[in-house]
């Protein structure tokens, strides 16, 4: 029997996240409002995003091609590559989307929400510390919600965010671990002129950009969440 702290989503068997509902299943990671900054930061460096609010519409466009090829790194249930590429959609421009993750129950969920899709989507499996992305393949943006928790805030999590995958979660002594390496994928994946974009804890974004700019991305922007929180680094590889 589940406590009181037993999540919702769990409960319910799926969450909102921009515009769509994903199913969500326990072992993947919950998708929160917070990550939705990195959905409209990606489309901003697309010139799709008709609004932009906050810190999103310091950002300038740097991808004009009609068709995006765009990846999303630890996808888990595959809402911020999904939610993205629907969003390319509907401002009429067209998406090929790669969705990977090295859990198998995250996979298992995000081929569950493919139907939410509304463009073409390959899953791969494939643990981004250690392996590269398909050699063929060349995108235009990265986007990545990487495991960012610390060591020592792991022994701190509320109750209910332990119900969640630590595979998901757990990012080492520092938190950072995954973020150079998502930084060298981005320079040997991305199209020059193509975008990084990528979700950090609050406290971590001046250490990101840094991370960013050692490995010789431009133009690289620290954006804050709606919530007011500093929470997504984007930059340019110029190749």
């Amino acid at each position: 029997m589940c406590g009181k702290e037993y999540p919702s989503a769990y409960a319910a068997g799926y969450a909102d996240f921009y515009y769509e509902r994903y199913k969500i299943t326990e072992g993947v990671l919950i998708p929160r409002p917070d990550s939705e900054i990195a959905v409209d930061a990606a489309l901003m460096l697309c010139g799709a995003l008709a609004q932009p609010m906050g810190d999103v519409a310091d950002l300038s466009p740097c991808i004009s091609s009609h068709q995006v090829r765009l990846a999303d790194l630890c996808t888990g249930t595959g809402c911020i590559g999904i939610s993205t590429a629907n969003s390319l959609v509907r401002a009429g421009r067209e998406c090929d989307l790669l969705l990977v993750d090295v859990s198998d129950e995250a996979l298992e969920c995000c081929r569950s929400n493919i139907p939410v899709c509304r463009t073409e989507v390959s899953v791969l499996k494939a643990d981004i510390l250690k392996d590269e992305l398909p050699a063929d393949r060349v995108f235009d943006i990265i986007t990545s919600n990487p495991p960012y928790v610390t060591d020592d805030e792991m022994e701190e999590l509320p109750l209910s965010v332990r119900y969640e995958p630590e595979l998901a979660l757990r990012g080492g002594v520092d938190g950072l671990m995954f973020y150079d390496r998502l930084c060298r994928i981005g320079r040997e994946s991305l199209e020059p002129g193509g975008a990084l974009v990528v979700e950090h804890g609050y406290l971590q974004q001046s250490d990101v950009i840094r991370i960013f700019e050692n490995n010789g991305y431009s133009r690289v922007t620290g954006l804050k969440d709606y919530g007011g929180n500093p929470r997504v680094v984007t930059g340019i590889w110029r190749g």
